[in-house]
């Protein structure tokens, strides 16, 4: 599990605002502050941080066009859920809300993160020879 506080840590200057930044939005930055609503969930809380993070580390103030957000959630499930982690869970598990819950994420983000992955560790995660016809 990596650690979202120590990421948080090596961006300078940030300050975390724990106040809903609108109503239409759990979290959000400027840049150089981040707003979370209060109200969420620990695992939710990670996953927005590290979200909004990334966002810092690319220089990104305010709203982005839907293909940055996309990346940003690519690059936050990637950063939040190791393959190793994910594949321990996969072996007793189909489902991406149990799964969330195991890893300590949102459902969102396992649902992102089975996003990136290759032929090849899907495999791994799902041998054929498990499937049923």
């Amino acid at each position: 599990m990596q650690n979202v506080w120590g990421m948080l840590r090596t961006l300078a200057q940030v300050v975390i605002i724990w106040n809903r930044p609108h109503p239409d939005l759990v979290a959000a930055t400027d840049g150089r502050r981040i707003w979370v609503d209060p109200e969420l969930t620990a695992a939710e809380r990670r996953c927005f941080l590290a979200h909004e993070a990334f966002h810092i580390k690319h220089g990104h103030q305010g709203c982005q066009p839907p293909s940055v957000e996309r990346q940003i959630c690519l690059e936050t499930a990637r950063f939040l859920v190791s393959f190793e982690d994910l594949q321990r869970v996969a072996g007793w598990s189909r489902s991406p809300w149990v799964m969330a819950e195991e890893l300590g994420v949102t459902e969102q983000v396992v649902i992102d993160r089975l996003q990136t992955l290759d032929g090849d560790q899907i495999q791994q995660l799902w041998p054929a020879s498990e499937h049923i016809a």
